[in-house]
């Protein structure tokens, strides 16, 4: 289904309050971003999203003090993944993203600086949102290069591409953009899985080897094959 004329720009507030960059970041930890189009939730979207949340709550109540720490210290992942579950499976929102043209523009611009800024280790384009994996290069000054910086180029090259394949003028993205540092090999790997089978869960592809806008580097790759095939 060709949609490329579905982008409105609106003015609204993201569902799920993502983090502001930039954070402390180590050219030996992995950095986990996910930004997506700007568009308006539907409420539906919004409800489901709330009333997940609630139940969550709820369940806390009733929980041990040791148990509720333990959650808590898990809430914004587990927000994250019921939200971009949400983004993943919804048909009426914007679907742009996976067109080979668009898909070949949003992978260029994660290659563009591959090595240079940045070792990207994994990505995923979906319809409607981006999952990137890379692990941050240290500048001349040992100082590592801003991850904010990396992401703003990101989003400036795509927007003005995508732009005029579009036709349309103005914000492309949502501004804000979710980050995560990746602090173990285990986790690193429970990232990479999480982003190859994003379109499986989603219903798009039944493996993610057939999803094209999947990419992992193949420093990771042999893991994630193993690890993956039945999805996470």
């Amino acid at each position: 289904m060709n949609t490329h004329n579905t982008i409105s720009i609106q003015n609204q507030k993201s569902g799920y309050k993502a983090h502001n960059l930039p954070h402390y970041f180590d050219s030996e930890k992995p950095v986990f971003i996910t930004y997506r189009l700007k568009f308006t939730l539907p409420g539906r979207i919004m409800d489901r999203f709330a009333k997940r949340k609630q139940e969550w709550l709820d369940d806390q109540a009733n929980a041990s003090p040791q148990d509720k720490q333990n959650t808590h210290n898990k809430k914004d992942g587990l927000h994250f993944a019921w939200f971009d579950e949400l983004l993943g499976k919804a048909d009426d929102i914007p679907q742009v993203l996976h067109e080979k043209d668009i898909t070949d523009i949003i992978a260029s611009s994660f290659q563009h600086f591959n090595e240079l800024r940045y070792k990207l280790l994994a990505y995923c384009i979906m319809p409607n949102h981006v999952h990137v994996l890379f692990l941050p290069i240290n500048c001349a000054d040992g100082s590592v290069f801003p991850v904010s910086r990396i992401i703003y180029s990101w989003k400036r090259y795509s927007a003005n591409q995508i732009n005029r394949i579009l036709k349309r003028k103005g914000a492309l993205w949502q501004q804000e953009s979710y980050d995560h540092v990746v602090r173990t090999e285990a986790e690193m790997m429970n990232v990479v899985n999480y982003i190859i089978q994003n379109p499986v869960k989603a219903g798009l592809v039944d493996s993610w080897q057939q999803w094209p806008g999947t990419w992992v580097h193949d420093f990771v790759a042999g893991g994630c094959r193993s690890s993956a095939e039945g999805g996470k």
